[in-house]
């Protein structure tokens, strides 16, 4: 028969086989269960095919019993077990590290939760500041801050604010001079 013992070629076969460029990589977790990922699969993917908040949650792992980063690839035949840390959050360099679709959409994803999420919070703290010092801030004083601070969108602006990157003191000082120029003109 093909490739048995009898067979002078199945050394032959065995060899190509083995060389065959792959494009797929077969893991196991630590209860034997068998996952197919693509080749060039790290820790962080496999985190992910097991279950979306495992991934986000994900600090490291281990590969056949021994601790590993987020980063290690992954080869087939390797058992992966994933460590989490409920303080854990995906960060953007998280994006260079994954090969797989569904993890980079759920980064992806959880990440524009985030900076939606710190622009609602910078939108109401200046919408509040505004309020208090008496203050509009119009559509084209806006366009006039972006442009200045090099912010390519609204929410940028807004996320900025809310992580306490752009101080609101600033803004008004932003808001007063570029007004001023307006009057002055």
């Amino acid at each position: 028969p093909l490739g048995s013992e009898e067979d002078p070629m199945a050394a032959y076969y065995e060899d190509e086989l083995r060389d065959l460029p792959t494009k797929e990589i077969f893991v196991f977790t630590p209860a034997g269960e068998l996952r197919k990922l693509a080749a060039g699969a790290t820790v962080l993917d496999f985190a992910f095919d097991i279950h979306t908040n495992l991934g986000l949650k994900c600090v490291g792992g281990k590969i056949n019993g021994k601790a590993v980063r987020i980063t290690e690839k992954l080869k087939t035949g390797d058992v992966v077990e994933i460590m989490s840390g409920k303080n854990q959050k995906p960060s953007p360099d998280w994006m260079n590290i994954v090969v797989t679709s569904k993890a980079r959409n759920k980064i992806r994803q959880k990440l524009s939760e985030a900076e939606f999420q710190k622009a609602a919070d910078g939108k109401e703290l200046l919408g509040r500041r505004l309020k208090n010092w008496k203050m509009e801030l119009d559509d084209e004083t806006t366009a006039a801050i972006l442009k200045k601070k090099q912010f390519k969108t609204i929410n940028a602006f807004y996320a900025a604010i809310g992580e306490g990157e752009l101080d609101v003191a600033e803004v008004k000082a932003l808001i007063l001079e570029i007004t001023q120029n307006v009057a002055e003109q």
